[in-house]
């Protein structure tokens, strides 16, 4: 999936094996939103957002925050539910390991991480850089 379009992010995600059973996926927003959306299409399942913040709109995006932040409530009841935690880039895997801690906080199962780019449980490529998603203008 070198050429990040949003035909190679599409099908890569649809034929991407996640063997881990899943009951509902959670995209972190922004970056995480379009790739979480497919994925819910393509395994019919529902979706939250977690809008959490820690980079700015730059390119390359500087980091505007010590630590991750939480901007909107996750209200969502994912209690004793198994988790997909979609993303579209991880360089460090900081971002994602919050976003796990408060989905453990309200009582989820288990998780598991999906990002395009990057340190998640599953993904399409490797991190070698700087990288612009289609839907960065």
């Amino acid at each position: 999936m070198d050429d990040l379009n949003f035909h190679s992010i599409f099908y890569s995600l649809k034929e991407i094996k996640i063997p881990f059973e899943f009951d509902i996926i959670v995209g972190i927003a922004r970056g995480g939103i379009i790739p979480s959306s497919i994925l819910s299409f393509i395994h019919e399942k529902e979706l939250f957002l977690m809008w959490l913040n820690l980079y700015g709109e730059g390119m390359p995006p500087e980091r505007i925050h010590e630590k991750p932040k939480l901007v909107q409530p996750f209200v969502h009841d994912v209690s004793e539910k198994r988790i997909l935690l979609v993303d579209d880039l991880s360089k460090t895997g900081e971002t994602l390991e919050f976003a796990r801690k408060i989905l453990e906080s309200k009582g989820t199962i288990e998780i598991k991480s999906l990002v395009l780019v990057g340190k998640g449980d599953y993904c399409l490529q490797e991190f070698k850089g700087c990288v612009k998603f289609p839907w960065r203008f």
